[in-house]
């Protein structure tokens, strides 16, 4: 054998197996391109659903504080303790905090076990023929606090008693609170309109993140009685988003406000999430600016993972939903090894058939 026909065989062999080993390649990007777009399928749905639940949850507390706000017992009641409360003078304040939260029996936390404090007040009486009803309302919806505000702006009832209790959101202690300001937006706004808060840290609430739903209460001839405010805890929301099943062990929902901090908690950090934790990355931005999609990123953990995204309205509140994946979990599902050996066998087979024709048709 001539080494020009040795060099000519190598050639040939070497350029039959190179050929095989980029098809493999081919197939190996080809393979992983549509692991990846099932993924990403797969967490639209996800995304989907969550938004779709994050929506109704939100459409369903604005329609139970309206209809409250329309219900007799309620406008009856708020009228009731605007008398009573009118009935105790400038002292109404002072008398209310003292028998409802200095003198309450129930210590921090409980205090809204207390249904009368046993002075024999008109305030009192009220109380205790309303604050059942209230608490099962409050149990059955999920909601945290109860607030009846009268037109003045004074708390006039508080199924909570925490430290805002009887203090005047125009211009007492909390005004510029969360609460205070959705107060003030619901009586500008007028009958039939829900005004929401985001969620803020909450001082009488032991600085917990809260936000509040308000309404204001008008009689059949349209006078303003007052107004109605619930307040919500994370935890509901939370519940929403943490069902994750089917979505892997890296898989995670979860809602950004537009500071770019978390608005729910996160499925891998054990300490509070919710208006600590910023989330700056490109698919929070894109969708602040109003824009869905799906895109490989690197997370708030500094991870590659599959996000995709998109604008919620949450009562008025710019939020962002955003459904991820670890990337390497997904691409962890797949079996390189067979893509390689079949890239391997089809180099080979190349290289025999590229020497067999060799063989026949040139070295003779």
């Amino acid at each position: 054998m001539s080494r020009s026909r040795i060099v000519d065989f190598c050639i040939i062999a070497g350029f039959a197996l190179l050929i095989g080993v980029g098809t493999g390649f081919i197939v190996e990007r080809y393979t992983r391109a549509n692991v990846v777009e099932s993924a990403f399928d797969r967490m639209r749905l996800f995304h989907d659903l969550r938004k779709a639940a994050v929506e109704d949850f939100m459409r369903s507390m604005t329609s139970d504080v309206r209809a409250m706000s329309r219900n007799g017992r309620m406008i009856e009641a708020v009228n009731s303790f605007d008398e009573s409360w009118n009935q105790m003078g400038a002292d109404a304040p002072q008398v209310l905090r003292r028998l409802y939260i200095d003198e309450n029996p129930y210590t921090l936390g409980e205090r809204g076990l207390l249904k009368d404090a046993g002075d024999g007040s008109r305030y009192s009486k009220v109380h205790a023929e309303f604050h059942e009803w209230a608490g099962r309302f409050l149990g059955h919806f999920g909601y945290y606090n109860m607030f009846l505000i009268d037109p003045d702006g004074n708390i006039v009832y508080s199924a909570a008693k925490e430290e805002d209790f009887a203090t005047n959101l125009n211009d007492g202690p909390y005004s510029d609170s969360p609460l205070g300001r959705v107060f003030q937006l619901a009586v500008k706004r007028g009958p039939d309109r829900v005004s929401v808060s985001d969620f803020e840290l909450y001082e009488p609430s032991q600085e917990v993140p809260a936000t509040f739903i308000a309404t204001a209460i008008y009689s059949k001839d349209r006078e303003l009685q007052g107004v109605l405010a619930i307040e919500l805890l994370a935890g509901p929301i939370n519940d929403l988003l943490h069902f994750t099943a089917g979505m892997g062990e890296t898989g995670e929902t979860y809602l950004v406000g537009n500071d770019n901090l978390m608005r729910s908690q996160s499925r891998f950090i054990r300490q509070s999430t919710l208006l600590s934790q910023r989330v700056d990355t490109p698919s929070v931005k894109s969708a602040l600016a109003g824009f869905s999609g799906a895109q490989v990123i690197d997370d708030y953990r500094g991870i590659p993972v599959l996000s995709v995204y998109s604008p919620v309205d949450f009562g008025g509140q710019p939020w962002v939903l955003l459904a991820e994946i670890d990337r390497d979990e997904i691409l962890g599902q797949m079996n390189f090894w067979p893509i390689v050996i079949s890239g391997l066998i089809a180099g080979l087979l190349a290289a025999l058939a590229a020497v067999t024709v060799y063989r026949i048709y040139i070295w003779r």
